[in-house]
């Protein structure tokens, strides 16, 4: 009997390690597989009460960015998502509101955050001073760099110069991908003591 309750015993022990080294493999994966996304800042009063009566209880915000239409192409997506396919009402004040802040932050000329971003292939990495250098000429143009005071893993320095991107900043995918190994490599998170 003591025989068979140790059987028994290791194979629940042997299941429960399965179950737990599984688990945490596809939290890995899924962690490393989240791609990039883009992120959109709550804007402030009157929009941000418009967003959250008629919006936000279906979707983020971060989906306006995969778009960038005039004010005709924004009103039929919202007639066609929200009053067609779900029956939706929104008063005509919320309504011109948002469509304001749409057509002002993600009209046509815009760069729409690509829904599918695949990152390119590098074979030419930049040296510390390369990086400083573009930086200098890229991301200065428009504010301070800030990146010394950040540590991020690779997607969410791909995140954040996808947005800048987004915001103007003029680079190829090629130096976008560039950019983000390097910021990766000396500003990515600092290892576990």
């Amino acid at each position: 009997m003591q025989k068979n309750y140790r059987s028994v015993k290791n194979i629940f022990l042997w299941a429960g390690l399965t179950f737990c080294m599984l688990i945490a493999s596809i939290t890995t994966f899924a962690q490393q597989a989240g791609g990039a996304r883009p992120h959109v800042e709550l804007p402030d009063e009157p929009v941000r009460s418009a967003i959250f009566k008629n919006c936000s209880a279906c979707h983020g915000i971060d989906i306006y960015a995969y778009n960038a239409l005039d004010r005709n192409g924004w009103q039929s997506l919202i007639d066609t998502l929200h009053k067609q396919q779900r029956d939706l009402e929104i008063s005509p004040q919320h309504e011109s509101i948002l469509l304001d802040y749409l057509v002002k932050n993600f009209g046509p000329e815009t760069i729409p955050f690509p829904r599918e971003y695949v990152p390119a292939e590098i074979t030419e990495f930049f040296s510390d001073t390369d990086a400083r250098v573009f930086l200098e000429n890229v991301c200065a143009q428009c504010h301070e760099i800030r990146v010394f005071g950040q540590r991020n893993n690779t997607e969410q320095w791909r995140n954040l110069v996808l947005e800048m991107r987004e915001n103007g900043a003029v680079l190829s995918n090629e130096d976008l991908e560039r950019l983000v190994e390097w910021l990766g490599r000396v500003r990515g998170p600092l290892p576990r003591q």
